[in-house]
């Protein structure tokens, strides 16, 4: 697994987005197709706020759970039955899906009104869907995205934005501009969390969750320029810097397998995107630029090929092919307004990606076929600055947290 340091010809984003492409921790959900697999779900992307609220990003890196050749994200089999009618939906008309507009879905507004939502992570506790929320204030709160019933009062924790979510069963961890990562355990009533000793300066933009050599490691986007690896089961001990520190402050993460090698891929703040060997502790190489800050990515596979999808700043998202040894990113959409958030999952036999837009739009992409997979998700009024992709009861489910603080759901 080779990527030259030198990004290939035409890797670099134009101002008029030419060139065409495709679209996780337990946070979020990865595709899991042939020799690609996604370890555990994650969010992982968030930019930090500054003086307009457009400059403001939140990271999610996305991961899907599963053994290599299965085609899957992280899902929950049994059948779930609706318990209560979640708020209905603020939006008037009908959502569209399907390359054929055919499929009707309505978002639901699972809560009200609050502080930033900048992380979601999806998966299961004590038998239950489970989505996790990491706000502007520090605290996460757990809900049930299918009931829309929360599931503990709002945790306190971090001093400031939490940033990044990642969950492994009963296990979540969190990344704040406090500078810290905690662990917290999910099974304590109500769930109590442990900091790491580091603090790193200026904070952690985003965390993912992945298995190297049968261990489960965290996997930081720091402020500082560095990329880390820490041991979730230890909180005491530091987090070990990857290779060198980049040229800018990385602000988003995603992780996965690729030729049976843990990686990860990592946005920065100067556009700059980059594939990490986990097992070797090394940066693999630049695998090209955006314009401007990359704080939305996600891994997963389209076709058997391991591929990675970003978002920025510039309003573009690119699929970067990552089974090459010259990835060029190919420009999949240049959208009008900066890319928060984005999660990959499967459709109907489909590879889609979900992008969250400063516009508060939520599309969803045809990783296949290059192109938008429907009408788009309706109901939010605002960015959606986190995204999460999941299976309950067998269906594919998308959750986000938006810029207003509600949290909103999918049954697609």
């Amino acid at each position: 697994m080779t990527v030259d340091e030198t990004p290939p010809p035409g890797s670099a984003v134009s101002e008029s987005g030419d060139g065409r492409a495709e679209q996780g921790a337990i946070a979020n959900t990865g595709v899991i197709h042939g020799d690609v697999r996604s370890e555990f779900h994650v969010h992982h992307h968030h930019q930090r706020p500054r003086l307009s609220r457009r400059l403001m990003m939140r990271t999610v890196a996305v991961i899907g759970l599963g053994a290599a050749g299965a085609a899957a994200a992280w899902r929950y089999e049994p059948e779930v039955t609706r318990r209560s009618t979640p708020e209905p939906s603020e939006s008037p008309e009908p959502v569209m899906f399907g390359p054929d507009a055919s499929y009707h879905e309505r978002g639901r507004r699972l809560s009200p009104k609050g502080e930033t939502v900048w992380s979601v992570a999806l998966g299961m506790l004590r038998d239950e869907p489970l989505a996790v929320v990491g706000r502007e204030n520090g605290r996460i709160q757990l809900w049930d995205p299918v009931t829309g019933k929360a599931r503990s009062d709002p945790l306190p924790g971090h001093r400031s934005q939490v940033y990044g979510l990642a969950l492994h069963g009963t296990m979540a961890v969190s990344a704040s501009t406090d500078g810290t990562l905690r662990i917290w355990d999910l099974t304590a009533d109500p769930p109590r969390s442990t900091p790491t000793t580091d603090g790193i300066a200026g904070g952690i933009n985003g965390v993912a969750l992945t298995t190297v050599e049968g261990r489960t490691v965290a996997v930081s986007a720091c402020h500082d320029r560095t990329v880390r690896v820490w041991d979730p089961t230890n909180p005491r001990l530091s987090g070990k810097v990857m290779g060198s520190k980049l040229g800018a402050p990385v602000r988003s993460i995603a992780v996965g397998v690729v030729d049976g090698r843990t990686v990860a891929v990592t946005g920065c703040e100067d556009g700059d995107v980059s594939l990490w060997d986990v097992q070797g502790e090394r940066l693999v190489g630049r695998l090209g630029a955006h314009q401007r800050e990359v704080g939305a990515l996600a891994v997963g596979a389209v076709g058997g090929k391991p591929v990675a999808v970003s978002g920025s700043e510039d309003g573009v998202v690119r699929r970067w092919d990552l089974s090459t040894a010259r990835p060029a990113g190919e420009t999949l959409m240049d959208l009008p307004k900066a890319v928060k958030s984005m999660a990959i999952g499967e459709l109907a036999g489909r590879t889609v990606a979900v992008s969250g837009c400063d516009d508060s739009g939520v599309r969803l992409w045809d990783l296949g076929a290059g192109q938008p997979y429907g009408s788009g998700l309706t109901g939010p009024e605002k960015t959606a600055e986190a995204i999460a992709f999941g299976y309950f009861g067998g269906r594919p489910t998308v959750v986000s947290g938006h810029w207003d603080g509600t949290i909103w759901a999918w049954t697609l």
